[in-house]
């Protein structure tokens, strides 16, 4: 099999534009609404997002697999376009929940069903390249997603962020459409019905999916306070305006395209990829605990650089471990079951965050999360690191047995 690097650089380069407009509605909605709403009211806002990704995952991963690429991503993006058009109509707030859990269910199905093309036209050595490859595009998009809505709604209001998100899901579909790339439906005997729960199944089966899943979902609960939080905290207790709240995010996203360059100009051994997806949770730990203590927002802004590090080392070593081992056969029902999983977890952090900071503020919240994440990662991280070894042990030997 032959990379087909050309379209993947163009597919990318469509995905990052949609990050752009997916960051844009992220960044314009929470900065409309969150004096009218609250802590809870953004906290809402983000459950929106996440509940769909977990319910939807067993039937999400199922039509990855059942159906042709093309039949999935292409209805979906085009739902996802007309959702996040009619936050920039429909200014009801009871409308934005509603808006956003579309959106999310839409995107719960073109995401496994993404990750399954990717993963299908890549050569298995050139995967964590393109892994690397599509965050660090992500990752671009993101980058200038605050800044540029900082100066949007500063000069000419809400509506464009929400426009030019619509705008760049359908320019995602046509993008590809036109490149031709295609993930057939998973063939099987005749009779023999897809499982749905493949991917659950296969998560808890293979001891390092399993202990990798469990210590990301402990850190996302424990560090949920940092996605509800940071608008407050920079916002309120650091005192910065839009424009400087938006550069806070652009250099998060600055700090996840670095991460993704590294990763994908180091070529690390697979036995230390554990090793180092546990550098990037520490990292993580760290900087949100610094986060919580900031004295000011120059000091935000140095930490946010780094935690967007952590972030992009993190996913990308994750993300390659759990790919190279996941059948090809079951590869939409992997990532759905993992991303409910991780989602989930998600859920449960905004929801306990979202009190915690309405009762007591965002600082004490940032601190206890990362101790917390801490304790977390002391606990799960030794069977993290013993499952890689145990992992790349028996690769070796597979690799030493002759043919």
């Amino acid at each position: 099999m032959k990379t087909p690097w050309r379209k993947l650089y163009v597919l990318s380069t469509a995905g990052a534009l949609s990050w752009l407009g997916s960051s844009l509605t992220t960044f314009a909605v929470i900065l409309r609404d969150k004096d009218h709403v609250g802590a809870m009211g953004i906290a809402t806002y983000l459950l929106a997002f996440g509940v769909p990704i977990v319910f939807m995952s067993p039937i999400s991963g199922l039509i990855a697999d059942k159906f042709s690429s093309r039949q999935v991503i292409l209805p979906a993006l085009t739902i996802m376009g007309l959702s996040s058009a009619s936050l920039a109509f429909w200014l009801d707030p009871l409308w934005v929940p509603c808006a956003l859990f579309i959106t999310a269910a839409a995107g719960a199905l073109v995401g496994p069903a993404m990750q399954a093309v990717e993963v299908t036209i890549t050569a298995p050595d050139d995967l964590p390249r393109v892994t690397g490859l599509m965050q660090s595009m992500a990752s671009l998009g993101t980058l200038f997603a605050p800044a540029l809505g900082g100066i949007l709604v500063s000069t000419v209001g809400y509506f464009w962020p929400f426009m030019i998100d619509a705008i760049s899901f359908w320019l995602l579909a046509a993008v590809f459409f036109a490149l031709n790339v295609n993930r057939p439906p998973v063939a099987h005997e005749t009779g023999e019905k897809l499982s749905a729960t493949a991917g659950i199944k296969f998560v808890f089966k293979e001891p390092l999916i399993r202990a990798l899943v469990i210590l990301v979902t402990m850190l996302i609960i424990t560090l949920g306070g940092f996605n509800v939080g940071e608008v407050f905290l920079m916002k309120d207790e650091l005192h910065a305006d839009n424009f400087i709240y938006g550069i806070v995010g652009a250099l998060f996203a600055g700090g996840s395209i670095a991460g993704s360059v590294l990763t994908a100009a180091v070529k690390l051994k697979s036995k230390f990829h554990a090793l180092a997806t546990v550098v990037g949770v520490s990292t993580l730990i760290l900087t949100v605990m610094g986060l919580s203590l900031a004295p000011n927002w120059g000091v935000a802004m140095a930490l946010a650089f780094i935690t967007g590090i952590g972030n992009s080392i993190l996913n990308a070593y994750a993300i390659s471990i759990i790919m190279t081992r996941a059948p090809k056969e079951a590869l939409g029902r992997v990532n759905a079951a993992i991303g409910a999983i991780i989602t989930a977890g998600s859920i449960v952090g905004i929801v306990a965050s979202g009190i915690a900071i309405a009762a007591v503020g965002v600082r004490p919240v940032l601190f206890i999360g990362a101790v917390l994440s801490a304790i977390t990662a002391i606990i799960f991280s030794p069977e993290v690191l013993r499952a890689g070894r145990a992992g790349a042990s028996a690769e070796a030997t597979q690799s030493a047995e002759p043919v």
